[in-house]
């Protein structure tokens, strides 16, 4: 296999699933891809995110398209996987941002705190309501990318957020 440029090798995964073409493919842009993850994050991280990465590009190779170069098409995968490990990772952070926006001096707030004091607030949400807060504020979407995830119009999901806001304000004053 070593014998075969990367477009021929995807060729040959696509036409019949070669798994030696595509374990080749995969140890030829391994170090590069390894390297460029660990200068984002932590090796176990790392490697975390360069296996969701090798399973994304293995289930969606019949999709790739030969107008890129393979290592590019690999790459963005990693980019993205590499993205919403980023936003998984803060979601503690986010809600302790979002439901402590002026924290007390003196006072420690415990992921369980904050986790208990969500549950309480999101109790009297509406199921949209809910759903759009935790894409907002736990997931970090923005109001357009929601708007398109959820097929809303963006000043329905506007006003959603809105009013979320101001019930779980009330519910956490209380």
């Amino acid at each position: 296999m070593n014998q075969f440029s990367d477009a021929q090798l995807v060729a040959i995964i696509q036409s019949s699933a070669d798994h030696s073409a595509f374990d080749e493919l995969f140890r030829r842009h391994h170090l590069k891809l390894r390297n460029f993850m660990r200068s984002r994050v932590q090796e176990a991280t790392a490697d975390d995110v360069l296996q969701e990465t090798y399973i994304k590009a293995f289930t969606q190779i019949s999709k790739f398209k030969l107008e890129a170069a393979f290592s590019t098409w690999l790459f963005s995968i990693a980019l993205n996987e590499y993205r919403q490990f980023v936003r998984k990772k803060s979601i503690f952070e986010k809600l302790k941002d979002s439901l402590f926006r002026q924290p007390q001096l003196g006072k420690t707030t415990s992921e369980v705190d904050v986790l208990i004091d969500f549950t309480r607030g999101a109790s009297a949400l509406s199921p949209v309501q809910y759903n759009l807060y935790v894409m907002s504020r736990v997931y970090g979407y923005s109001h357009s990318e929601i708007a398109t995830r959820t097929k809303l119009p963006l000043g329905t999901v506007k006003t959603h957020l809105l009013q979320a806001e101001k019930l779980m304000k009330v519910v956490l004053s209380e």
